[in-house]
């Protein structure tokens, strides 16, 4: 595994965890982020909070979803590396041969 894919795996991560956060900060129809002890006075106004905070959720979930398909598509994958242990064997195992019957 190269450097770059435990990076790419580590950010992936992270965003996931970025997203789950900055969806329960989310407004469900009232107060969102301004219900956190005061926390919404930082802002120029709530609505630009709830703007700014769209943003970083919509960038979080752009980022995770180019992360997941360079991850899942193998695109990193170095040539002749080894393939993974769920892979599909290419050749069948085979048999070894009866012994010869003695007369």
């Amino acid at each position: 595994m190269t450097v770059l894919v435990i990076v790419l795996r580590v950010l992936w991560s992270l965003l996931a965890v970025g997203i789950v956060v900055a969806v329960l900060l989310h407004a469900a129809k009232g107060d969102g982020i301004a219900a956190i002890g005061g926390s919404a006075q930082l802002f120029s106004s709530q609505k630009s909070a709830e703007s700014n905070l769209d943003k970083v959720t919509w960038a979080a979930v752009a980022g995770f979803l180019a992360i997941t398909l360079v991850l899942s598509a193998g695109w990193l994958e170095q040539p002749g590396a080894s393939t993974p242990a769920t892979a599909i064997p290419q050749t069948a195992p085979t048999l070894p041969a009866p012994e010869p019957t003695k007369k």
